[in-house]
């Protein structure tokens, strides 16, 4: 926060070191002990699962062996958990861990842009760590989850720093890592990969730099992403034809247009979010910081930054809360942005202090003031977690992983059974069935309530929680097998 001559800057190395062993603990802490959550996660699962039983086919995702015209992202996340499950094992972990890796990597995006913009390491460190606390960074269906959301949002942040260097600095390389980092963003998750463009363009006016777009880069670099998405497009059509039309149902106008699943809220719920809980620590900073920002001369690094962040999260905050379809993470591309327009608030409000009374600070002074600063947040992150560690195994379908590895334990010669769930919509289920299914070559049919009286006496179920399990207790004289919190391997008598 003090100004400090540049012969007297100590090396960044030690600042990235502590963001990133700091920001480590908040994204891998238990990162495996969750079962495989419902809806997106389990069913992204399904689909890496499913690309190692069909090799050849990298386009189409399968879903219980045909292409899945629901889940209709492309395939990047796929690919990414497909080598994590074919080197680890279709372990939770492996599973989140394109996730973790990806906001690890944007963390330390946010603190080379700190270091870069507010012109300090420690800044770089204090940006990154306000990332790192966000609630709306660190969570389940983000950089927790096997989900698309932290794959994208690196892709974004990097877009839009690259492009803020570019229209900053003129220099073309940028232009380009900009269309590949959009690219990315689109083989991630579609349409949502483009909804920071408006934000790009944004940034170009409220700076003045048209002239920037009067030179061949941003152009090719925008081609880049108009032949990547239509290649991939035209090439998974023709893979399985109606694809494009569900895109069009689920992902694109679709989604914007109407609302799908009854996910829909008013216009102002994003920012309801982050004041409740998704960014209530930090948003005074950043309003700070959008207001110390605006003041500063022309052509400063702070005046770049601010204008940027504005540019792009004003701009992707606005059309997904015109959308009339919203989910809790969508928001998710904000945060980067958001983490460093509050550090710089706390920044440029530090350094007025700090010239104010006229102290030199040391850099270790400087580095523990800022971890002073970022202590109550990052508790209160842990915290959260934690609780959600002490409850993964409240939902009973939830619970079909843990109870399958204790029945592999006492009874490894059960190869064969029927998995009985509660019969409403929940992937979990089918994912672990089909992790059992490759990983031990288990032979596991797939059974409902309504079937109750139709398996034969001797056949051996699998049911979790007492929805699952009491049509087949009714109807059967059991003999339990295994049991496991409310889950049962049971071996069904006569009919009762």
């Amino acid at each position: 926060m003090a100004a400090i001559s540049p012969a007297s800057r100590p090396a960044g190395w030690p600042y990235l070191l502590l963001a990133v062993a700091a920001g480590s603990f908040l994204l891998f802490w238990k990162l495996g002990s969750m079962p495989a959550q419902q809806w997106d996660e389990a069913r992204a699962g399904i689909h890496a699962l499913e690309a190692l039983r069909h090799p050849g086919e990298w386009l189409v995702s399968y879903y219980k062996g045909a292409p899945d015209l629901w889940v209709v992202k492309p395939p990047l996340l796929r690919w990414l958990q497909s080598l994590c499950f074919a080197t680890l094992g279709p372990t939770e972990l492996a599973l989140r861990l394109p996730s973790a890796l990806a906001g690890l990597g944007t963390l330390a995006l946010v603190w080379a842009a700190g270091r870069r913009w507010l012109g300090h390491p420690a800044a770089g460190l204090l940006a990154a760590l306000v990332l790192a606390t966000a609630g709306g960074f660190v969570t389940r269906h983000v950089t927790r989850g096997g989900d698309y959301d932290a794959l994208l949002t690196i892709c974004t942040t990097g877009a839009v720093l690259s492009w803020l260097g570019y229209v900053a600095s003129g220099r073309a390389r940028l232009a380009w890592v900009t269309g590949i980092a959009l690219a990315l963003a689109v083989l991630t998750k579609g349409v949502a990969g483009v909804l920071i463009g408006p934000g790009l363009l944004a940034l170009v006016g409220a700076t003045g730099s048209w002239h920037r777009l009067r030179r061949p880069a941003p152009w090719l670099a925008a081609a880049l992403v108009l032949a990547v998405a239509a290649i991939w497009y035209g090439l998974r059509e023709r893979a399985a034809p109606g694809y494009l039309a569900a895109v069009w149902q689920n992902e694109g106008p679709g989604r914007f247009g109407a609302v799908i699943e009854n996910n829909e809220e008013p216009f102002h719920w994003y920012i309801s979010k982050m004041v409740e809980a998704k960014f209530s620590f930090w948003l005074a900073a950043a309003l700070l910081g959008y207001v110390l920002g605006w003041a500063r001369p022309r052509g400063s690094r702070g005046w770049w930054l601010t204008r940027a962040t504005a540019a792009a999260a004003g701009g992707h905050l606005l059309i997904i809360s015109l959308a009339r379809t919203k989910l809790a993470w969508y928001d998710a591309p904000l945060y980067p942005l958001l983490a460093l327009q509050a550090a710089a608030g706390l920044w440029w409000a530090g350094q007025a202090v700090v010239r104010e009374r006229a102290w030199r600070l040391r850099p270790a002074v400087l580095t523990g003031a800022v971890l002073l600063a970022v202590a109550g947040p990052y508790a209160a992150r842990l915290a959260q977690l934690r609780e959600w560690y002490q409850r993964r195994f409240e939902l009973p379908q939830l619970l079909y992983g843990n109870h399958l590895r204790a029945q592999v334990d006492q009874h490894p010669e059960l190869n064969a059974y029927a998995l009985a769930t509660d019969g409403t919509f929940n992937d979990s289920p089918e994912y672990y069935r089909q992790v059992y299914a490759t990983q031990h070559q288990h032979r596991i049919a797939r059974t409902e309530p309504d079937a109750a009286g139709t398996l034969a006496p001797g056949t051996v179920l699998v049911a979790c929680g007492a929805a699952a399990a009491r049509p087949w207790l009714q109807r059967y004289q059991c003999e339990v097998l295994v049991r496991t919190d409310s889950c049962f391997t049971l071996r069904l008598g006569a009919l009762r």
